[in-house]
């Protein structure tokens, strides 16, 4: 067992903890579970999820790999924490109460990322929609000059530009408000 056993999760053992997206995973499928899951099953999924697959259609090759990883690694790493717990005699693992702590750090669900590149790409689209209907001298659009078109698309960006930096801004605001206990050196 680790040394940090026992201990309270400092800010340093919960991004070490979450810097493998294999714990990431392990950690967000025990939290939507009201029950314990088998580790073959969790490797299963975790191995469909990194290959881009259904758990039926996994090779032995994959899940075998991923289970050695998931066995050997990170379900000793989440249980040395406190984490998790892990019955080796039947295979179970479930979320202990500590696992509580770090849900300030895990993904909400609910608070999906916001997709801002198709945001971009759409605007990206209807702006060269929108330049090409002016140049083109279509209905309405066509009374407007080429740089008006052009500072309508820029001033467009703009703002679409400043949602993005202050819903970031807001976002990080959010994180850093939140209280963590530093690691030692």
């Amino acid at each position: 067992m680790s040394e940090t056993e026992g201990e309270e999760l400092t800010q340093d053992v919960v991004f070490d903890i979450l810097s493998n997206s294999r714990r990431r995973f392990i950690l967000s499928r025990l939290q939507k579970r009201d029950d314990p899951i088998e580790l073959m099953d969790l490797a299963n999924q975790i191995a469909a999820w990194e290959n881009d697959t259904t758990v039926d259609e996994l090779t032995d090759k994959q899940s075998k790999r991923v289970y050695v990883s998931v066995y050997q690694t990170h379900v000793p790493k989440l249980e040395s924490v406190g984490l998790i717990t892990y019955d080796p005699d039947t295979g179970l693992i479930e979320l202990s109460d500590q696992a509580r702590e770090i849900d300030r750090y895990m993904p909400d669900d609910d608070e999906q990322e916001v997709p801002w590149h198709r945001y971009y790409i759409a605007l990206a689209g209807l702006s060269a929609a929108f330049f090409l209907l002016v140049v083109a001298n279509v209905s309405v659009l066509g009374a407007l000059s080429t740089p008006v078109a052009g500072i309508v698309i820029v001033v467009a960006f703009a703002m679409l530009s400043t949602v993005h930096f202050v819903t970031n801004r807001r976002r990080n605001k959010e994180m850093d408000s939140i209280p963590v206990q530093r690691g030692e050196s």
